[in-house]
């Protein structure tokens, strides 16, 4: 018995963004393909971190000053869509669902291909097949159906992706060229993390130079899409909410998908603040080779900054010149990256601001709102 295939979510209707001094806008073809159109109905700167001098790790449980924790990599996907992009959410989620569907399907169908063969392999042993031309040619058209029930659900899959054309005016293609050019720089820092938790200490008690402790991690960033969109060319990708969510970057939208799948969010690229901050930060790591050296501390000091004596395993620590990268949303992003190239970091954040400031600067019409049209072919 043939496997039943849902046919009618074989391709998904072609996005097109443009992204123009008339705003931005989104045209959803319907038709192309013959898409079912029962999918359309489916549902500042980063804040101060203690003394801008210094930061640093250092054993200073005892000094925490309460009130001062500061948490990065919160937010509820669930609530973190902007508003106007809802209509486009509904078409992923759709999309999300048809390609669940269509997994389930492939390993049905892969399940009763290994089952044919089996079958055959068992007509042969038992001379069944040698003998009877009936059932060699049963268990021959059974392999050969099970095979293309397989390729077709491959193709499927491939087809569930939801593709994304940008069109660009000059003006917002040079920033976003330029995003993208230091974001490459950025993923090949020496060093790169992201920071999870900040706290003032009490200075004066720990004895430290150092007026704010950091609880990082390093950081995964790269060129990368996610299965659910495609476009002809990767986008910035970042692991954000502590590794529970990818945040992609494309020139007018932000895709942040959980890692499980579950669920996704999607921020219009206009209401997000992207700062950037340069820091000294005292170092007890190892030192990344492409980051400046700027001076010096001891890790145990007087108030004027020398060697406190009473300490027999006090020692120097170097203070690194890093850059900051700090992502907020209304929603409730809050992400905070460090790197160890300084000058990529500041031309990163540069270009994300001109191209926010190009970007908001058009007409108030929202992508996939105040200025949306749906084509039917």
């Amino acid at each position: 018995m043939a496997s039943r295939f849902r046919n009618q979510l074989t391709v998904v209707p072609p996005v097109r963004i443009a992204v123009r001094r008339q705003g931005l806008s989104t045209t959803i073809n319907w038709d192309a393909g013959g898409a079912d159109q029962g999918l359309s109905g489916a549902r500042s700167s980063m804040r101060s971190i203690g003394d801008p001098r210094y930061s640093g790790s250092l054993p200073t449980e005892p000094y925490l000053i309460p009130g001062t924790r500061k948490d990065f990599g919160g937010g509820d996907l669930g609530t973190m869509t902007s508003s106007g992009l809802d209509r486009f959410k509904d078409l992923l989620l759709a999309t999300r669902e048809r390609e669940r569907e269509i997994r389930s399907d492939t390993k049905k169908a892969k399940r009763q291909l290994a089952l044919s063969w089996t079958t055959r392999a068992l007509a042969w042993v038992t001379l069944a097949a040698a003998v009877s031309k009936s059932v060699r040619a049963k268990t021959d058209s059974a392999v050969a159906l099970r095979r293309s029930e397989v390729s077709h659900l491959n193709s499927n899959l491939t087809a569930s992706r939801v593709s994304i054309s940008f069109d660009m005016e000059t003006e917002v293609a040079g920033p976003h060229r330029r995003m993208l050019e230091a974001f490459d720089q950025l993923c090949g820092s020496h060093k790169s993390w992201t920071l999870e938790m900040t706290q003032q200490i009490d200075r004066v008690r720990a004895r430290s130079v150092a007026g704010t402790v950091i609880d990082r991690t390093a950081a995964s960033l790269g060129r990368r899409a996610d299965t659910l969109v495609d476009t002809n060319d990767l986008p910035m990708a970042i692991v954000v909410q502590k590794g529970r969510a990818h945040a992609y970057f494309y020139p007018g939208f932000v895709l942040v998908v959980s890692s499980a799948g579950a669920d996704f969010a999607i921020i219009d690229l206009t209401e997000m603040e992207i700062s950037y901050e340069t820091s000294r930060f005292t170092e007890e790591g190892s030192i990344p080779n492409d980051a400046q050296m700027i001076g010096k501390v001891w890790a145990k000091s007087n108030k004027n900054g020398t060697r406190d004596r009473r300490f027999k395993d006090n020692r120097e620590l170097p203070v690194m010149r890093y850059g900051h990268v700090g992502l907020r949303s209304p929603g409730g992003m809050d992400e905070a990256l460090m790197f160890s190239r300084d000058d990529a970091c500041r031309a990163f954040v540069a270009a994300a601001n001109d191209l926010q400031r190009i970007l908001r600067s058009m007409h108030r019409g929202r992508f996939a709102g105040g200025h949306t049209s749906i084509t039917n072919g």
